[in-house]
């Protein structure tokens, strides 16, 4: 691949110029394709409803006095917004919802491919289904209910079709039915198909004879996943214990729907998972009354006997402090075990809230035996009636406790509160989320922009030729005699020239001041020059491929040398596509091919002093067999003949690469110029056409550089090579 390594920042401002039709294409070609997709594509709705959790935690633990908070311990903990957002998302909840709504079951109207859902929202009137009676499309806001379908395990995801019929009837297509079923509308039908039994409910059917609906049966553990994918759960704000769902759907009846049942079905868990919590510490509580009872009752004789039997009386104060302080500390670590064996129950022991009631029960245990060394020091008697005394006051303490706590807990279970609220419902949303339009066109215009820029630098990099002279002259070792600038003038004879016109169209005629001419004139200069001496008056232009210019200079410089007082005789040597005639208004008649066949001399064929000094000898009827024509002898005489006669003869040849002719007919010129055009021609094809020239003992003494375009960023090349300079001397010399 033959570039120039060197960074040109105006070769980027080139290109993009150059290019910008293609560029403004792809840009709109993307922003009408955005345009399509954003107004065709199906809109998305959003539904959402917020969850608080209930913050039921305490500071401190409970009182052993405080009854009703000791029984609502036992299931009162603090519940995380992390965690409940897990369960939002749980199977439990899902599938309780797909299987409630019946989400399985998908059923829609069958609309027209792209525009049939844009067409639909738009269209209020109900039309006759189908396109030109074909297809079954409807147009509205036909739609079909399903209350039950049941297909085949390998049929689920295969895709049904209910038409709807006359009567209260309706058709179903689909796989292992090979003639269309006919049911009922309200009555639940039992199909037969080649794989199995087909169960379908149609509940009702809006839609006119021969509307046709999409029925399909997914997978119940599918639909659970994707269900479970589609939910967003998240905390809303930092820490603030309302976690938020939304879910997007396309349609928002549906969405809404869906998420009011999860919002329903998780308060319901949450209030039977509480209840279930009650349940269990009740009846664990209920089993533990007889022994509390029992035990109670036990202490009571022991201390009414070991008092009779010491002929006691009621303990002094100093006693009764000790016993008060006593059975406080043993009803108060026994509740704190208690609630020490519910958290070990859910939580590892490690865990801080278990390490945090340890911490007290030693503080505890530490305590009641400060007290046991204060009662050892009283007297045996004494001490013998105050642990009798606070054996019976903890029994009878925990006896009452445990009647009260059983007594909160059957409230707790009757009331069934939820430790989690359902602030909002999810409302019908009205507005799509998706897609969003003037996002969805600014995207595409700026990804087709940049499309458009890239495939202008691919193709100028795969496929561009050889911009700037020095470039083309330091790649092929050639000199570049002219540059040749593109002439606007020369497009509108071009298009004159179409018209068959008999008035000669040649630039250097018409407009001799263009800058496209003065830059042949510098040509002319240089090939007088390279004239001289003893070599002869044949000069051949030729290039690499077709459609470089080649004709359009040879026409030119031509009338620039025969105005210059040279008698110029003009050869048409392009065999089978020439068309020189076309720049003096000639018609097609004889030329070089009879000739060389022998039919005509060379004084008849040529086309005397179409232009003062210039003869011209066209083409020629297009022959057979150019390639042969021109390695007969005839050829060779033809040309010396007229090399005699004529001070210069300009040979117009074909293009090198593409047919052979060129190769024949180069020997016969002793001064030979290759044609390349600006920005199309490559460095590599000049090369070749050199080395096939070479072949033939021929050799190329420059290029001319046709249609140069002056880079735009470049100003020192515009000075060199563009018209700038010739055109600000012109418009000096005229004031």
């Amino acid at each position: 691949m033959e570039r120039n390594d060197e960074f040109d920042p105006g070769s980027i401002i080139d290109t993009l110029i150059n290019h910008r039709v293609m560029i403004i294409a792809t840009t709109m070609l993307f922003i009408v394709m955005g345009g399509l997709y954003a107004f065709c594509a199906t809109p998305v709705y959003r539904a959402n409803i917020s969850v608080k959790v209930e913050d039921n935690s305490t500071t401190t633990l409970p009182d052993s006095k405080d009854l009703v908070r000791n029984a609502s311990s036992m299931f009162e903990e603090k519940s995380s917004a992390e965690g409940e957002m897990q369960i939002l998302r749980s199977k439990s909840i899902a599938m309780q919802t797909v299987d409630s709504l019946k989400l399985y079951i998908e059923a829609e109207p069958k609309r027209l491919p792209v525009f049939g859902g844009l067409i639909s929202r738009h269209n209020d009137a109900r039309l006759a289904p189908g396109l030109f009676g074909w297809g079954g499309f409807v147009w509205a806001d036909e739609a079909i209910n399903v209350a039950t379908f049941e297909v085949p395990k390998k049929d689920e995801g295969a895709g049904y079709t209910v038409t709807a019929l006359s009567s209260g009837q309706y058709q179903l297509r689909g796989p292992g039915i090979e003639q269309p079923l006919t049911g009922r509308v309200g009555v639940e039908e039992q199909f037969e198909s080649s794989h199995g039994p087909v169960t379908l409910l149609v509940s009702k059917i809006d839609g006119e004879n021969g509307a046709t609906f999409n029925l399909m049966r997914h997978s119940r553990q599918q639909t659970l996943e994707q269900l479970q994918r589609r939910l967003q759960v998240s905390e809303q704000g930092n820490k603030s214990n309302v976690v938020g769902v939304s879910l997007d759907g396309s349609d928002p009846v549906l969405v809404s729907t869906i998420l009011n049942e999860i919002g329903k079905e998780y308060i319901r868990q949450n209030v039977n998972q509480k209840g279930a919590n009650a349940e269990k510490s009740l009846t664990y509580l209920e089993q533990q009354l007889p022994t509390a009872k029992r035990q109670m009752e036990q202490a009571e004789d022991a201390y009414n006997q070991y008092r009779n039997n010491h002929g006691l009386l009621d303990a002094d104060e100093e006693g009764r402090l000790i016993l008060r302080q006593a059975t406080e500390a043993d009803t108060r670590l026994a509740d704190l075990r208690r609630q020490r064996q519910d958290l070990t129950a859910r939580f590892a022991p490690s865990h801080p809230s278990v390490a945090a009631i340890d911490q007290q029960i030693a503080g505890t245990n530490k305590y009641v035996e400060t007290l046991a060394s204060r009662v050892r020091a009283m007297p045996s008697a004494e001490q013998g009636a105050l642990r009798l005394m606070r054996d019976m006051r903890v029994s009878s303490d925990m006896y009452a406790a445990l009647r009260n706590n059983i007594e909160t807990l059957r409230l707790v279970k009757a009331g069934k509160s939820a430790s989690v609220t359902l602030l909002d419902n999810a409302d019908v949303p009205e507005q799509p989320v998706k897609p969003v339009k003037s996002l969805i066109l600014l995207v595409a215009a700026v990804l087709g922009l940049l499309i458009g820029v890239g495939l202008a630098f691919l193709r100028d990099f795969l496929f561009k030729g050889v911009a700037d002279p020095e470039e083309l002259e330091a790649r092929t070792g050639l000199s570049v005699y002219a540059t040749i600038p593109v002439s606007d003038r020369q497009h509108e004879l071009t298009r004159r020239m179409s018209s068959k016109g008999e008035e000669p169209l040649a630039l250097a005629n018409r407009f001799p001041m263009d800058p496209a001419v003065e830059a042949l004139r510098t040509m002319r200069a240089s090939l007088q020059f390279a004239l001289n001496g003893d070599r002869n008056n044949v000069v051949m232009l030729a290039g690499p491929l077709p459609g470089i210019g080649k004709s359009f200079l040879s026409a030119n410089l031509s009338t620039l040398m025969a105005a210059g007082g040279k008698r110029v005789l003009l050869i048409d040597g392009d065999l089978r596509r020439g068309h020189l005639n076309q720049y003096f208004g000639l018609p097609r008649g004889a030329g070089l091919a009879d000739l060389v066949a022998g039919n005509r001399s060379l004084d008849d064929t040529v086309h005397k002093e179409v232009l003062p000094n210039l003869d011209v000898l066209q083409c020629g009827e297009y022959p057979r067999d150019p390639a042969e024509l021109l390695l007969s002898a005839n050829f060779r005489a033809t040309i010396r003949a007229a090399s005699e006669q004529y001070d210069i003869v300009l040979l117009d040849a074909p293009a090198i690469l593409a047919v052979s002719d060129t190769a024949t007919m180069a020997p016969v010129a002793d001064s030979i110029f290759l044609v390349a055009r600006f920005a199309d021609t490559r460095a590599g094809e000049i090369s070749e056409s050199v080395k096939r020239l070479a072949q033939t003992g021929s050799k190329v003494e420059g290029i001319l550089l046709n249609g140069f375009k002056v880079n735009r960023g470049n100003y020192a090349q515009s000075r060199r090579y563009g018209n700038y300079a010739y055109e600000a001397y012109y418009s000096d010399s005229t004031k």
